[in-house]
């Protein structure tokens, strides 16, 4: 009796995975966004260790990140159903750059270097659109 229990949970299970509920690769199609953060007057490795957050405007649950380097490069990846997907979905984002709190001296240097309107979506002025046509360029705003 018991083994007949775990077989049927067993089946279940693999239902659950069938049905996509297990994480697999099913979803949204996922475009590449990759680019680069500009800062005028200034030097992008202070912006190392700082991420790059892009919302989507018209569906919250969509959020694509991606670290920035010291070239100032980010390959953006989203979150979606538990799983982390390379690129984002279509539509227009709006974007914000989130300071890093792993460590002191890398946020103090790069919240000099940055004006707070890109720290916030609604202030920013930084948007892009996915399918991207090439490189996404982000032109911060002077301070």
């Amino acid at each position: 009796m018991t083994s007949v229990r775990a077989a049927a949970a067993a089946l279940a299970f693999a239902g659950l995975l069938a049905a996509g509920c297990g994480g697999g690769s099913a979803g949204p199609t996922m475009h590449p966004v990759s680019g680069r953060v500009e800062l005028p007057g200034g030097n992008v490795a202070v912006l190392a260790g700082c991420t790059i957050d892009a919302a989507h405007e018209t569906d919250p649950a969509f959020h694509a990140t991606g670290g920035i380097g010291e070239d100032g490069r980010f390959t953006l990846q989203t979150l979606h159903a538990g799983v982390i997907r390379k690129g984002a979905v279509e539509g227009r984002y709006k974007v914000r750059i989130v300071l890093p709190d792993d460590d002191p001296a890398a946020k103090k240097k790069a919240n000099r270097a940055i004006d707070r309107k890109v720290k916030k979506y609604d202030t920013s002025g930084l948007t892009f659109e996915v399918p991207a046509s090439g490189e996404v360029v982000l032109r911060l705003p002077g301070r």
